[in-house]
């Protein structure tokens, strides 16, 4: 399966909207990420938000997750 976050690949930006429910819970709206083919060509693209969203829960579980 081709997924942008497989293991040793190269660092992502990835445009997140999420929406803070009055329970506390986030949700993600609209995911997006950067694709550069080159130092001279960039696209973005939509991608499955479960992906990311099971990419963010991973990560918080494991402790990975820094806001900045």
């Amino acid at each position: 399966m081709n997924t942008p976050f497989t293991e040793n690949s190269r660092p992502k930006t990835v445009y997140v909207q999420m929406t803070r429910n009055t329970n506390g819970t986030y949700t993600v709206e609209k995911a997006r990420l950067l694709e550069k083919a080159n130092q001279y060509s960039r696209s973005i693209r939509k991608v499955n938000k479960r992906a990311i969203t099971s990419e963010l829960k991973k990560a918080a579980q494991n402790g990975e997750l820094y806001v900045a």
